[in-house]
C-alpha cells in the first residue's frame, strides 16, 4: 500500500511549473481558511465541512459524486460551528458558539448544539447552553435517531450525568446505571455503554482537588485504586480497544517527579494495569482511532511531528502508516472513515503546509485530492520551523520553535513571540501565520514554552505557578539571549511580541529588560495586574472559581499585583511600544489598554497605537491586513534590514 500511495502522489505533483519569487501579499497569510475541517458521512456519499466568511464560520455539505452543495447553515454575526458530527447518514450535527476574538480561549464559553438534514431541512436546536451544558460522548451509530451525551447541570452538586438524546425531537433521556459522586468525565466503550467514570473531588485549595476512576465490572460499578507517587495525578481517559476489553488512559501518577503523563492500559478481564509508552519530555497530545473505535497511536504534544503506533498491525494503523510514509515530515490525521472503513477521508499540513484534504479509497489503493485550507500559500514558498532547547538560568530545559527565512539561520533580525494563556497553552511544531509572514519578510521567529506552559508535564506547569512576570519572563530572557549568543540573532536586532498574556509579557519584557529589546508590540494584553485581580469586567473574570485560580497561580494582594504591573512601571521603559486592542475585546477589555496609555502619557513615555472594533484577537481580515502591515513597518523601523 505504502508503494500505491507514493506512486499517486509523485504522478500528482510533478510537473507543477516553478512559482516565481515575489514576496506574498500580507493578506494570504491571514485570510480565512477555505476549509477548517471535512467529514465523511458514514455511508461515503456525503461530506460535511466547515468554513469561514466575515466572522462567522458556517457549515455546508457536499455530495460527492457530482459536487453539489446540498444545504449551508449559518447561525449570524460571530457564530463559529466549532465541531460537528454525522448522526446518521442523512442529519449533521452542528456545535455552535459565539467566538469574539482569535485568541480567545474556548474554557468556559457556552456551546448550543444544533441538527439539520443534509438538504437543509428540520434544523432543530437540540441543547442550549444556559444552566446546564453538555458534552457528547458517543454517536451511537446503532440508534441512529439518538446520541449519547453527558450533561452538568450549574445549580447541582453532582457533576456530568449521562443521557441519550434524540436528535430530531430533542428529547432527553436519562440512564439509571452511573458512577456515583461528583463526576467530572464519563467514558463509555465503542458500543455506547457507559464504563468509566472520572469523579473530581474539589478541595478547599486548588492543590487539594483531586480525582478518582470508577469502572464498570460486570453489574457493578467499582473504584480503580492507582498506586499513586503523586498527591493528585492526572488522569484522561483517551478510548477502549475494538473489543471493549481495555480501556486506555493517560496519566502521571506513577512519577514522583520531573513527570509527563505515560499511556496506559486497563484489562478488564485481568484487572492489570500496564504502562505502554511514554516520552522522555512530552505529554501525550491526540489519540489517533480506527473505523471501528480502536486506539491506533498517541501523538506527543511537545515534539516536532512524533506519534507512536499502539496497535500497529491493525489495518487501519497500517493505513495511517502509509499515509505517513507518502507525506513525509508532515502531520497526518485521519478524520473520518465510512462506516464499513473503506473509505478514509484524512488530512495533511506542517510547518508549510496549512492543510489539504483527500479521501483515500482502502480497496483501491487510491487517493483523491479534495481542498486546501489555504490554496493562496504554496509549500515551496514558506519557511521551516525546527525544535529548539535551552538551559534557563536555573537549570530548568525549555524548549520552543525557531522559524527562519529561507537558507539563512545567523545574524538575523529576530521577534520573539510569546504565547497567551499562559499556564496550560503551548506552542506546538506546525503552520503559523505569523511566523510565516515575518520570516517572507527577512525575520526570524523564537516561541518559547517557558515554565507554566502545556505539554511538558504536570510540574513543568506547577513551576509557573506564582511566577508571572517573575521566572516565566526569565525564561523567555533566557531563550532571547540563546538565541543572541548561538549568532541567530543579531544582538541588536531583537524585538518582543506577544498576544493575550503574551501582550503582558512583551510589554513587562522592556520593563524587566530594559536594554534587551528594541521594540515591542502588546497585542491585546493584560498591563493592569490589580484591576486584573480585582475583576476588570471580562468574561473569565465571572466564572464561579477564578478567584482561587489566580490566587494559586499568578499571586494576591494589591501590592504583589502593582509589583508585576506593567501599569505601575511604565518608567523603566526604554524601548519604543506599539499597543494594539481590539474596541469590543470581552476577553481582556480596552481598559487594560486604555490604563497602560494614561501611564505612557504621563510618564512622557512615547508608543504607536491601534484601535480596531474587532474582539480578542482581531478576526475581521481588513483589521489583520492593517494590523500586520503596521507591525512590519514598526519592525522593518527598529530591526529591520542594516544600512548598506
Amino acid at each position: 500500500m505504502k508503494q500505491i500511495i507514493l506512486i499517486f502522489f509523485v504522478l500528482m505533483f510533478s510537473g507543477m511549473p516553478a512559482l516565481a519569487e515575489q514576496p506574498i501579499p500580507v493578506r494570504h497569510f491571514f485570510e480565512h481558511a477555505k476549509f477548517n475541517n471535512i467529514k465523511l458521512s458514514p455511508n461515503g456519499q456525503n461530506i460535511a465541512f466547515t468554513f469561514q466568511e466575515d466572522t462567522e464560520v458556517k457549515l455546508a455539505v457536499m455530495r460527492l459524486k457530482d459536487k453539489a452543495i446540498l444545504s449551508s447553515f449559518a447561525f449570524g454575526e460571530n457564530m463559529h460551528v466549532l465541531n460537528f458530527h454525522w448522526g446518521n447518514d442523512t442529519r449533521v450535527l452542528m456545535e455552535v458558539a459565539e467566538i469574539t476574538g482569535n485568541l480567545v480561549s474556548m474554557t468556559g464559553t457556552p456551546v448550543n448544539l444544533y441538527a439539520a438534514n443534509i438538504d437543509g431541512s428540520r434544523r432543530t436546536e437540540l441543547f442550549r447552553t444556559e444552566m446546564s451544558a453538555y458534552t457528547i460522548l458517543h454517536l451511537l451509530p446503532d440508534q441512529p435517531d439518538r446520541i449519547l451525551i453527558g450533561k452538568r447541570h450549574y445549580a447541582e452538586r453532582n457533576g456530568m450525568r449521562a443521557f441519550t438524546l434524540d436528535i430530531n425531537r430533542a428529547r432527553e433521556r436519562y440512564l439509571d446505571d452511573q458512577p456515583r459522586g461528583v463526576i467530572a468525565g464519563l467514558l463509555p466503550d465503542n458500543s455506547g455503554a457507559i464504563r468509566v467514570g472520572i469523579e473530581f473531588i474539589e478541595g478547599k485549595t486548588f492543590d487539594e482537588n483531586r480525582a478518582v476512576i470508577h469502572y464498570k465490572r460486570g453489574n457493578d460499578w467499582q473504584q480503580l485504586s492507582l498506586p499513586s507517587k503523586r498527591a493528585n495525578p492526572e488522569v484522561n481517559p483517551l478510548g477502549f480497544s475494538a473489543d471493549n476489553t481495555k480501556a486506555y488512559f493517560s496519566s502521571n501518577h506513577d512519577m514522583a517527579e520531573d513527570d509527563v503523563a505515560g499511556l496506559f492500559v486497563y484489562d478488564f478481564a485481568t484487572s492489570e494495569l500496564n504502562l505502554i509508552a511514554r516520552h522522555s519530555y512530552s505529554d501525550i497530545g491526540r489519540g489517533f482511532y480506527s473505523h471501528d473505535g480502536e486506539v491506533l497511536a498517541i501523538s506527543y504534544t511537545a515534539t516536532a511531528n512524533e506519534i507512536e503506533f499502539i496497535n500497529a498491525e491493525h489495518k487501519d494503523a497500517k493505513l495511517l502508516a502509509g499515509l505517513k510514509a507518502a507525506f513525509p515530515g508532515q502531520l497526518v490525521s485521519i478524520t473520518s472513515f465510512d462506516r464499513k472503513g473503506k473509505l478514509a477521508l484524512f488530512r495533511v499540513s506542517s510547518d508549510r503546509n496549512p492543510g489539504e484534504f483527500f479521501l483515500f479509497d482502502t480497496e483501491q489503493g487510491k487517493a483523491t485530492y479534495l481542498a486546501a485550507a489555504m490554496p493562496q500559500l504554496k509549500p515551496q514558498q514558506l519557511h521551516p520551523m525546527q525544535a529548539i532547547e535551552f538551559s534557563a538560568r536555573d537549570g530548568k530545559i525549555i524548549r520552543g520553535l525557531l522559524t527562519t527565512p529561507a537558507n539563512v539561520n545567523k545574524d538575523l533580525p529576530l521577534i520573539v513571540n510569546v504565547h497567551g494563556g499562559p499556564f496550560g497553552v503551548v506552542d506546538t511544531w506546525g503552520f503559523n501565520r505569523e511566523a510565516q509572514f515575518f520570516a517572507s519578510r527577512g525575520y526570524a521567529t523564537l516561541q518559547i514554552n517557558f515554565r507554566g506552559s502545556g505539554g511538558h508535564g504536570d510540574d513543568f506547569y506547577r513551576a509557573g505557578r506564582l511566577q508571572w512576570g517573575k521566572a516565566m519572563q526569565d525564561d523567555v530572557t533566557d531563550g532571547t539571549l540563546w538565541a543572541i549568543e548561538q549568532g541567530i540573532a543579531a544582538k541588536d536586532r531583537v524585538c518582543i511580541y506577544g498576544g493575550s498574556y503574551g501582550g503582558y509579557a512583551a510589554v513587562w519584557g522592556v520593563i524587566k529588560e530594559p536594554d534587551l529589546y528594541q521594540c515591542s508590540v502588546g497585542y491585546v494584553g493584560v498591563y493592569d495586574m490589580p484591576l486584573f485581580f480585582r475583576g476588570d469586567g471580562s468574561d473569565a473574570s465571572r466564572s464561579r472559581t477564578i478567584g482561587q485560580f489566580i490566587t494559586s497561580h499568578v499571586g494576591e494582594g494589591d501590592d504583589y499585583m502593582r509589583s508585576i504591573s506593567p501599569v505601575h512601571h511604565v518608567d523603566k521603559i526604554k524601548a519604543p511600544l506599539f499597543i494594539v486592542h481590539g474596541s469590543k475585546d470581552v476577553r481582556v477589555p480596552i481598559v487594560h489598554a486604555n490604563n497602560l496609555r494614561q501611564a505612557l502619557d504621563a510618564a512622557g513615555k512615547p508608543y504607536e497605537w491601534m484601535v480596531k472594533e474587532d474582539g480578542h484577537g482581531f478576526f475581521n481580515v481588513d483589521n489583520r491586513e492593517a494590523l500586520y502591515t503596521k507591525m512590519l513597518e514598526f519592525f522593518d523601523k527598529h530591526i529591520g534590514k542594516k544600512p548598506d
